[in-house]
Order: C-alpha cells, then sequence, then structure tokens
C-alpha cells in the first residue's frame, strides 16, 4: 500500500480567542487560550503547544507557505 505524503512550511496569523493551548508540563495544569498563553512568559509558554495545528491553520485570518511537496510512499 501507498501513502501520500505532504510536507510543507509557511506561517499563518490568528487571533488569540480562536487558538487553545494545552499543558505539557505538568498534569494539573489547565488548558489555555490565546489571551491566556500571550499573558506567560517565555518559560512557562513552553509548557503548552497547540492544541491542533490543524485547526490554527483552518481558522487563521492569513498566512502563506513557503512551500508545498506532495509525493507517494511505501508503507511498510
Amino acid at each position: 500500500m501507498k501513502d501520500i505524503i505532504v510536507e510543507f512550511s509557511g506561517w499563518v496569523k490568528i487571533s488569540p480567542d480562536k487558538v487553545k493551548f494545552v499543558c505539557i508540563g505538568s498534569d494539573d495544569m489547565p488548558d489555555i487560550d490565546g489571551f491566556q498563553w500571550l499573558a506567560l512568559d517565555e518559560d512557562e509558554r513552553c509548557d503548552y503547544i497547540l492544541e491542533s495545528v490543524i485547526d490554527v491553520q483552518r481558522d487563521c485570518e492569513d498566512g502563506d507557505y513557503d512551500h508545498i511537496d506532495v509525493f507517494e510512499h511505501d508503507s511498510i
């Protein structure tokens, strides 16, 4: 079976009220929105990751891609 691989790089701009972050630094820390993430200092931001990069790409206000490559790959 073959898979399709999509490789890309670029950027997107999104409003803080449309993005969610999940804490990976501690189990007892809550998930936060973009406004709360912006209020954190740089060290605290490292404890969070985007909940869904796909949602951010879908809901973004602006963006651009530097490159997009699509190719096939044999599955193991």
